[in-house]
């Protein structure tokens, strides 16, 4: 009986391996999905270690679903990207196959990250509200807060190419408030965004040369509609799911 059981085992395990293999060559063949792949796998297990399995896919599904988000976003202004790429504790990333022609078409892009994010934490509390589960409520209070940083107007975060498109401005605001957060968090990598700001700011306004950020008034209060929309949503949302977590 023992043989059998082994058998079958035996049997299990090769079907299933067969199956990964011809995974894996599919993958091979679609290439840039390749290392999506793999970088997913390496996120996943960092991520694991240090948060927990169910957690840690979690975490995975948002960044895919806000990356998800700008694809879609690129593919709506006539731009191809490939990607995305994880890196563990920095995020994900996502490359164009050519760079866009000014500030809204970029603002336009940057948007789409965080507007499929906002909507992947308000799933995520229906969830919690439709079951109960606290790992829902979990991940819709960290998508909040992924999102609501990442529109921080600074570079090299979603915020700071969207706030190009109402005003170049906005990015002394950010910068300034990256290093509260810095202040606040003693977080090396957010004091790595904070130098990368300064640097931005720093070199800045090359672009505005060719035209880069001439746009229309109906433009910017476009964009403009859309980066303070997505604050005020994220932000009642983060309180929200901050007073139940308490």
């Amino acid at each position: 009986m023992r043989h059998w059981r082994v058998i079958n085992l035996g049997r299990r395990v090769l079907r299933r391996a067969g199956i990964g293999i011809v995974g894996l060559l599919a993958l091979i063949q679609v290439g840039g999905v390749l290392s999506t792949a793999a970088s997913m796998l390496v996120s996943l297990a960092v991520y694991a270690l240090a948060f927990g399995v169910k957690f840690a896919v979690g975490f995975i599904l948002l960044l895919l679903i806000h990356e998800l988000g700008h694809i879609a976003a690129s593919r709506i202004v006539g731009l191809k990207a490939k990607g995305p790429t994880f890196i563990p504790f920095i995020g994900a990333v996502i490359s164009l196959n050519r760079p866009p022609v000014n500030a809204k078409m970029t603002a336009n892009i940057a948007i789409g990250g965080p507007a499929a994010g906002t909507l992947s934490a308000l799933i995520c509390l229906a969830f919690y509200l439709w079951s109960g589960s606290m790992l829902m409520l979990v991940l819709a209070y960290t998508a909040c807060l992924l999102n609501i940083f990442n529109l921080i107007p600074c570079a090299p975060l979603d915020g700071e190419r969207i706030a190009a498109a109402i005003s170049p401005r906005i990015w002394w605001i950010g910068s300034f408030v990256i290093g509260a957060v810095f202040v606040y968090t003693y977080n090396i990598l957010v004091l790595i965004i904070f130098l990368f700001s300064l640097f931005e700011l720093w070199r800045g306004g090359e672009e505005q040369e060719y035209g880069y950020y001439q746009l229309t008034a109906a433009q910017r209060l476009q964009v403009a509609w859309w980066y303070f929309g997505l604050l005020s949503v994220l932000g009642v949302t983060t309180l929200y799911t901050l007073e139940l977590l308490k």
